[in-house]
């Protein structure tokens, strides 16, 4: 048994792509060269895909800290307040009614609002499971402002990676389409790269099927793609994409997060800060300040 068949018996973990570099590397007499290829590949996405979740824990950190701020001040910090208040006999403030009503709702019914949350969040998974779902949620998030451009980098970035090392391993530019379609990672993506397989195995470029999808394949990418072609070195030219769209996925989401950071500080600052003006207000009035 070769070693690319062994592979496949083990799809969860060796996807296509791997098993075709294998073979292709088995075929050519290349092996060594090959696995090589997948090694840096695989570093290459490993240090993609950290980028991307390393940029999202620090906007993340500061919403789940001020959601359990809120979730004190609602639950613990009002409920006190309105006991005292309650003594007093004095009118409140319409914004502090406002803030008591709200904790009152959240106490009397957080746990109906957990389990409907709850309950969205499985329907929405079950429904991203399936096909006609999965393909609604990456269209989705391509259209997504800001989010929808890096999203669109990263799966060039990918394509372009994917097909340069599996030319280079030796396969026919028609089945490395293929196996590069179904480890791309969007449905969207998938679709297109399929029928450039399919016009491609009728004898037209690349970078004239791609240049029919404006919305996915920017026109540098078509246009590096036709240069590639022209010249013979497509899979080389493709590894400068990839360089390409990740030194702009870097610069993105730098750019993004220094949008976004201050602007959440802001605007959780913000309700932080509009709360607790409802609670101190009644405070200083009965204060005589």
């Amino acid at each position: 048994t070769s070693l690319s068949g062994a592979l496949s018996h083990y799809p969860k973990v060796f996807s296509s792509f791997y098993i075709a570099m294998v073979k292709s590397g088995e075929t050519s007499g290349k092996l060594s060269e090959a696995l090589s290829y997948l090694a840096d590949h695989l570093e290459r996405e490993y240090h993609l895909i950290s980028r991307v979740k390393g940029a999202m824990i620090y906007p993340a950190l500061i919403v789940v800290v001020a959601i359990a701020v809120l979730a004190m001040m609602m639950f613990f910090v009002i409920p006190q307040l309105t006991k005292v208040l309650a003594e007093t006999g004095e009118g409140l403030p319409a914004v502090t009614r406002m803030v008591i009503a709200l904790s009152d709702f959240f106490k009397n019914w957080g746990w109906a609002i957990i389990i409907v949350l709850i309950g969205l969040a499985v329907a929405l998974v079950g429904y991203y499971r399936t096909k006609q779902g999965k393909r609604f949620f990456d269209e989705f998030f391509l259209e997504l402002p800001l989010v929808g451009q890096v999203l669109k980098m990263i799966y060039l970035s990918r394509f372009a990676e994917n097909l340069s090392t599996l030319i280079s391993g030796g396969l026919p530019i028609a089945q490395a389409l293929e196996t590069t379609g179904d480890i791309v990672g969007n449905t969207v993506y998938k679709e297109i790269i399929f029928q450039t397989r399919d016009e491609v195995r009728k004898g037209e470029p690349i970078s004239a099927i791609l240049s029919r999808y404006p919305g996915a394949f920017s026109p540098i990418f078509t246009q590096m793609a036709l240069v590639g072609e022209r010249t013979g070195t497509l899979d080389k030219t493709l590894m400068d994409l990839v360089e390409f769209y990740q030194q702009e996925v870097d610069r993105s989401i730098n750019n993004i997060l220094s949008l976004l950071e201050p602007l959440l500080i802001v605007f959780l600052g913000a309700i932080v800060a509009g709360l607790m003006a409802a609670v101190l207000m009644p405070l200083y009035r009965m204060a005589g300040l």
